[in-house]
Order: C-alpha cells, then structure tokens, then sequence
C-alpha cells in the first residue's frame, strides 16, 4: 500500500479517516497544528495500529517547513484537511480563515509539487455553492459567490489547485461535503470541539444533559421555519475519500463532488429525531446569537461520486445519533489536548 500525508489528522474527520485508511493497510504520515485537532486522537490511532503506521509530525502549515517530510517519507497521496471551519466564527476573523486556509494550502501545494506529489484529495464544502440557485444541488451549480468567509476560502483553495492543475500534472478531487454527523461505527472516534457548531452532536450533548442545546439559525421559509440540510455520516464521508484516492490511483482526472446522502432533513425534524432516540425530552433555548445569511434548503445531488468514485452512503440518521451517543457516553468533553 502507498503512503498518503493526511493534513489536520488529528481533527473530527480526519482522524475517523486516518483509521479507515490504517484499516485498510495504508502508511499515514499524519500533519496537524493540534490549535484545533488532538493529540489524544493520534495516540488513539497509534495504540490501535502502531506508530510504525502512523508517523505523526506536528506542524503548520502556514509557518512550518514540510520538504523533510515529503524527503523522508515520499507520499503518493495528499489528503487534505487541515482548515479552520467554523461558518459562524469566519464571519469574525474573515482574514484568519483567509491566512490559514487559503495560505496554508498554497504552501503544502507548492511543497508537493517541488516534491513530485501529483494526487490531492481536498477537503471542500458545500459553502462554495452560497444560497441554492435550484435543488438538489449538483457539481454544475454555480459557485461564483459563495455567502460566508469560510465559503469564500475553499471557493479561493480550489481555484488555486484548480489553475495548478491545468498548469503542471496535478490532479485534485475536490470532496464537497454537506453536513457532518456521527462517529466512527465502534463510537471511539468523534467530535471534540466543545462546544461543536454541528446541529446533530450538539442535540446529542444535550440528550445526554452534557450541555444545554441552542438553536441558533435566523427563520427561513421552510414548512416548519427551520433550515433543512443533507446529513451525512463521518464514516461514510471518510470512505468516500479512500475512494477518492483509489480513483486517482486509477489514473482519474481532476473533478468537484459532492458528498451527502442525496435527501434532507430540517433542524426540527433532527431535534424531534434525536429526542425519540435518546428517549429524553430535553429543552430546546434559543441562542441569542443568530447566524447570518442563513440558506433556507441545501441538498446535494450525489449521481456523480456514484458514477466516478462508486460511492453511496450507508449509514442512516439514527446510526449517526447512535454512534455519537456512543462517543459522548465515553467522551463528554471530547478527547483530552
């Protein structure tokens, strides 16, 4: 099996990722700045799989230099992750998500073709295609004005790769996730971030009387006033990236791809969903904090990772809330640093 460097390994994706990849008999050298990711999940992952298999090296991205480590360990694969991704926070420090995601990946970027590393697997977002033009969204959609500053930087990141792409050997899959749910199918690996700014890990936590539960969207015109998103679970977002990668193995082209489940749900019908579940009626507060620029629907067409990466989800809504309630039960507040 190849190597394949992983950036921001330590964090919420990527290290439900790093374990399918070890699973499957992959070499992972693992980068992360630990500013948002956690040392415990590497240990985790190091225990479980030796640290002859992950070889983890904590770096950023954006000061650091990583030519030693492309040297010493010469990866076939890059993927992707390390960003900041907070919508809510961006609208904050535009020129931090600027700085870190945008600067960041076009030093790795410039590092790895120096390097002679022509594969990239790229953490994308739905963001990118701003408010719906038309539903379900697909890859064609325009994204020329994406709403949000954590938008506007991966919109920024893949014209970059992109113009590297058509200008050098480089070839990218740009994985345009939708909303992210759920732990690992065991429930060892999940969300740390505490609070999270995901809706199903947060209704979780307060199933679970780990924090209060918040909504914080603005009204939108839905049937019950609440946004509806497309909620995908981690591992089969994490499994689309190994597909990603065999399809570049394959000799495949540069290409946008949603990742979702196809269909939508909205945030009361998740609220109501996790409720009968956990079997607790816990209360529902309204934040005072509400965010802007809400879109009222966002669903992905999902036909083309089924035509080109021969990718489907898997796991259900209720799988997702049972892993979680997994993962808190033994995490309340996450990994440790």
């Amino acid at each position: 099996m190849h190597t394949i460097l992983v950036t921001g390994a330590a964090g919420y994706i990527g290290s439900v990722t790093c374990d399918l990849l070890l699973a499957q008999g992959y070499t992972v050298v693992a980068v992360d700045n630990l500013s948002r990711g956690y040392q415990s999940a590497i240990d985790h992952l190091q225990d479980k799989y030796s640290p002859e298999m992950l070889i983890f090296y904590k770096r950023d991205l954006t000061i650091d230099q990583l030519s030693d480590i492309f040297d010493r360990h010469h990866p076939a694969v890059i993927i992707h992750f390390a960003a900041l991704l907070n919508v809510g926070e961006s609208w904050h420090m535009p020129e931090k998500y600027i700085s870190n995601n945008v600067c960041g990946t076009q030093r790795l970027i410039q590092t790895a073709l120096a390097h002679h590393v022509k594969k990239m697997v790229f953490s994308s977002s739905c963001t990118v295609y701003g408010n719906a033009q038309y539903l379900p969204i697909d890859e064609n959609h325009p994204i020329a004005d994406p709403v949000t500053p954590y938008g506007v930087s991966k919109s920024i990141c893949e014209k970059i790769l992109s113009l590297y792409s058509k200008t050098s050997d480089l070839k990218v899959v740009f994985l345009r996730y939708f909303n992210v749910c759920g732990a690992s199918d065991d429930g060892s690996i999940g969300d740390s971030k505490n609070p999270s700014f995901h809706l199903v890990q947060n209704a979780v936590r307060g199933a679970l009387q780990i924090a209060p539960f918040e909504l914080d969207y603005a009204p939108v015109d839905t049937p019950d006033g609440s946004p509806i998103r497309d909620y995908v679970n981690v591992v089969d977002l994490g499994l689309a990236h190994l597909k990603a990668v065999e399809y570049l193995e394959r000799g495949g082209t540069s290409e946008a791809i949603n990742i979702g489940t196809g269909t939508g749900n909205s945030v009361l019908e998740i609220i109501v969903e996790i409720k009968k579940l956990s079997g607790v009626d816990f209360p529902v507060h309204a934040s005072s904090m509400r965010r802007a620029d809400e879109a009222d629907k966002m669903v992905a067409d999902i036909k083309k990772a089924a035509k080109l990466l021969n990718w489907k989800p898997q796991r259900s809504l209720s799988q997702s809330v049972q892993s979680l309630m997994i993962w808190y039960t033994a995490h309340p507040r996450g990994w440790s640093m």
